[in-house]
């Protein structure tokens, strides 16, 4: 079942980059571990991150990893063994591997090399990532939304916007991200990229639940430092981890070119010293 599906994704797009085609194979595991949350006993997790956006709010970018909140303590270990279970059995793909690390989950599809994109010396493993974490206590909104995508529909649970936005900038002043060395690429361009698509549909975050090194900061203080930290980027580093995420890589390389003018413009309608 699995397989077909992807092969199919695969044939569809064989002109397509292979970052990118790789993480739009991920986008359609992504939905199977959808549905058994929102279908079934686990429906209280609360859906967030870049893969809420794009399947709830059609962010035009793909995600690699699946975030979700919880609000009371449940066996993690279990929910993982259910999860699992339920894509080697009613899924039929008994191959498939996972690790665990506390409220971490990869799922390891070795699957590249039958779907023609991966060379014996390449990995044959496509990976899904499940974090979750404790909500935090602040005042936030949940809503419940349908979705139908792929043949799935069921009823997820995800923060509204505003929440949605805050978890985006503590993500963009305290995300911690190395690539190769150090002295590489620090931050990942999918949180530059979001923060810009919030700015742009005028949406504020929740400011109840948003924190800086674990202190709260003025609406002025957030934005100045947002406004420093996107001073400091370099469109390489956008572009790095865009790349595979967005299917037209002119646009990825003229979008991170023009980064700092385009934050510029939308900031100023919400922090008018920062423009």
């Amino acid at each position: 079942m699995i397989v077909q599906k992807l092969q199919t994704v695969v044939d569809e797009n064989k002109s397509l980059y292979k970052g990118y085609l790789r993480n739009l194979l991920k986008s359609h595991l992504q939905l199977l571990v959808l549905n058994f949350i929102y279908n079934g006993k686990y429906a209280f997790l609360i859906f967030k991150g870049g893969s809420c956006l794009r399947i709830c709010f059609g962010l035009p970018r793909l995600s690699e990893d699946l975030d979700f909140d919880y609000e009371k303590s449940f066996e993690i270990k279990q929910f993982f063994k259910e999860l699992s279970a339920y894509i080697r059995r009613e899924q039929n793909f008994p191959q498939l591997e996972m690790k665990t690390s506390k409220e971490r989950l990869y799922l390891k599809f070795p699957i590249l090399r039958t779907l023609g994109i991966a060379t014996r010396s390449e990995s044959d493993k496509l990976y899904v990532k499940i974090e979750l974490s404790q909500a935090k206590k602040c005042r936030f909104k949940t809503e419940l939304q349908p979705i139908f995508e792929q043949g799935f529909s069921f009823l997820i649970k995800r923060y509204d916007l505003p929440t949605l936005m805050t978890g985006k900038i503590e993500a963009v002043l305290q995300r911690v991200w190395f690539k190769g060395k150090k002295s590489e690429i620090a931050i990942k361009g999918r949180d530059y990229f979001d923060l810009y698509w919030y700015l742009q549909k005028g949406i504020e975050p929740n400011y109840n639940c948003l924190t800086f090194k674990g202190k709260k900061l003025t609406k002025s203080e957030i934005w100045q430092k947002v406004a420093q930290r996107v001073e400091k980027i370099k469109a390489k580093d956008l572009e790095y981890d865009l790349i595979n995420l967005v299917e037209d890589q002119k646009f990825v390389r003229k979008f991170c070119q023009n980064y700092r003018p385009l934050f510029q413009k939308q900031i100023s309608f919400f922090c008018p010293s920062s423009s």
